[in-house]
């Protein structure tokens, strides 16, 4: 078995899945990317980017590859932004780097499989 990225959405009762890898730590990467879904109804109209951990089974979409996480990423972000600050505007932002948060997110799976 393996850590995977998934796209996900809350529980019915508004809680955190289960099969999350849940933490604070660099590998435990949940809730990122949030793309709104009007068409389905509270607390489920989120779809987000999480890491699913090891062994773990649910109501997910595998994202099974970082080229098919940038392309997704590409697809939702629109006019995402990222922080860019400057000793002039502290508020700055640049464009969203789809390819750098594909990396980021992949770094991370790499990083829970390197547990296993």
């Amino acid at each position: 078995m393996a850590y995977k990225v998934c796209k996900y959405r809350l529980n019915a009762d508004g809680t955190i899945p289960d099969f999350l890898h849940f933490g604070h730590d660099p590998m435990g990467m949940h809730g990122v990317y949030v793309v709104v879904d009007s068409s389905t109804a509270a607390p489920r109209d989120n779809v987000m980017v999480g890491i699913v951990k090891d062994g773990g089974s649910g109501d997910f979409e595998e994202i099974t590859s970082k080229d098919a996480l940038q392309t997704y990423l590409t697809s939702v972000s629109g006019d995402w932004t990222d922080p860019d600050p400057t000793e002039d505007d502290p508020d700055n932002t640049k464009a969203f780097d789809n390819a750098a948060h594909a990396k980021r997110v992949w770094d991370a799976l790499d990083a829970c499989n390197a547990t296993l």
